[in-house]
């Protein structure tokens, strides 16, 4: 093995730069060069360069042949359990930056003696044959890797004092995900099995899907019995709809009760998707309502609202079960938080559609008509137009999240201030000198901007027509426009 070239800190940070702003295509043919240079023994610092280069490969929307390497084909053990982020550990979900410590500790710390020449064996298969030559040398490595593994994390609780020693090397979520790692390799053979049996992704789960997976599982209780309460982890990776691993739980575990389902090895599948609804909360939680992202936020009530509708549809769960008090609190938690980004989404939104009183006497005094005069704070208008939007794409979510009260109120009284307020904007625009209908123009955009989104683009088209008709007709004969 060569000697990896050491390249100081600045030099880093540019070459960094740089990766980071490749284009997809040109990132997959760079790492595919990095990682034959890996496979030679080549000296380039091949995970500072691969890291450098992640989000980029993430977004290619074409599939070059990655060149296949021993780790990759070790870690195709778990590969489905792999995720690019995470708020906290959680069983099952191996967060993607945890493969180069675990691989580091692995291969120089822990068990050098014993993977070294296993990994020679496979590098010597993949240079001569290619990886269809390598499957033997890959199953030995996976095991050993196991075993050592195993032997220093005996338990998924990294609070075991037996793992004390790997727990100071990795910390304990990596040391945590070391372990889902090893419970995957040890029975990777079955793994593949199902790897080739299921469709990624899988668009929903059959009954047959259901039996064959059954009897992998009731093989793997026999052989691999800590292993294999992590194949509803597995599907529910493949699963377009990740509630669905609930049916496949309860199958396995012949069990549908919530509260029996949640004391199961298999049960941890409910956990994790609770797990889920609370992190959809907390994301949402550290959302500034000052800059708030619709999309994102959107993002969250849409996964929270889809799982809790699916949780309860799969189980039936019960208000007075082990899920069902969770859930109850979690659901609560949403709400919490949607009133603190859209509680005064009237206010913050009308304010940029300011108004005055107009007429004379009596009656006529009260009515407020759009103020086209004023001026208009850029920020607070995009703030405006996010708040629409969470409250437009929130309403299919409304009732799973627990905020319908709160968002049919909130929608209701924005909507009627928009009407209100587009309802005489022609009149106002027609009224306006000519010197004025700059000022007002930012005003109209601002409306129709909220009107697309709060009613659809159909009627702002309506209102701008309006708008522009009325702006013709306030010009004089001889400016008028054809």
């Amino acid at each position: 093995m060569g000697a990896v070239v050491e390249i100081e800190a600045g030099r880093l940070q540019r070459l960094s730069g740089f990766l980071e702003s490749v284009t997809p295509i040109l990132a997959l043919q760079l790492a595919r060069a990095v990682e034959i240079d890996r496979l030679r023994g080549g000296p380039l610092p091949h995970d500072r360069i691969l890291e450098a280069l992640r989000p980029r490969l993430r977004e290619a929307s074409q599939r070059l042949d990655r060149t296949f390497t021993p780790r990759r084909l070790v870690c195709s053990a778990f590969e489905d359990l792999l995720v690019d982020s995470r708020l906290r550990k959680q069983r099952g979900r191996i967060v993607r930056s945890s493969i180069a410590p675990v691989w580091a500790w692995l291969t120089r710390d822990l068990a050098p003696a014993e993977t070294e020449p296993a990994l020679d064996a496979i590098r010597e298969k993949l240079m001569n044959g290619g990886p269809d030559f390598a499957g033997a040398e890959i199953d030995v490595f996976q095991r050993t890797a196991a075993e050592a593994i195993l032997k220093a994390i005996p338990a998924f609780d990294t609070r075991d004092l037996r793992a004390a020693d790997a727990v100071r090397a990795l910390g304990p979520d990596v040391a945590a995900d070391a372990y889902d790692m090893a419970r995957m390799m040890e029975m990777a053979g079955e793994v593949r099995a199902l790897q080739r049996m299921l469709p990624r992704p899988m668009h929903a789960i059959s009954d047959d899907d259901i039996a064959r997976i059954r009897a992998v599982f009731e093989r793997l209780t026999q052989s691999h019995p800590d292993g294999a309460s992590y194949i509803p982890f597995f599907v529910l990776a493949r699963l377009d709809k990740p509630w669905e691993a609930l049916r496949l739980a309860g199958a396995l575990s012949r069990k549908l009760d919530d509260v029996v389902l949640s004391r199961t090895d298999v049960g941890a599948i409910g956990e994790t998707l609770l797990s889920d609804l609370e992190d959809c909360v907390e994301r949402l939680s550290k959302v500034r309502k000052d800059e708030l992202n619709a999309a994102y936020a959107l993002a969250q009530v849409s996964s929270f609202a889809n799982i809790s509708t699916g949780i309860v549809r799969e189980l039936g769960i019960k208000r007075d079960g082990v899920w069902g008090r969770r859930l109850m609190q979690v659901r609560g938690g949403m709400s919490d938080q949607m009133e603190r980004l859209i509680g005064r989404a009237p206010k913050d939104i009308a304010v940029t559609l300011p108004t005055a009183r107009r007429g004379g006497f009596g009656l006529s005094a009260k009515r407020r008509m759009p103020d086209l005069m004023r001026t208009l704070d850029p920020v607070k208008a995009a703030k405006a137009i996010e708040m629409a939007k969470l409250i437009a794409g929130s309403r299919p979510h409304g009732t799973a999240g627990a905020f319908a009260g709160l968002l049919k109120q909130v929608d209701a009284q924005v909507s009627k201030s928009l009407r209100s307020y587009t309802h005489d904007l022609a009149d106002e625009v027609h009224g306006l000198p000519a010197h004025g209908q700059a000022s007002a123009a930012k005003f109209v955009d601002q409306a129709v901007a909220l009107t697309a989104v709060l009613d659809g683009n159909a009627e702002a088209d309506t209102l701008r027509r309006r708008v522009q008709a009325a702006l013709i007709l306030a010009e004089p004969p001889g400016e008028m426009v054809a």
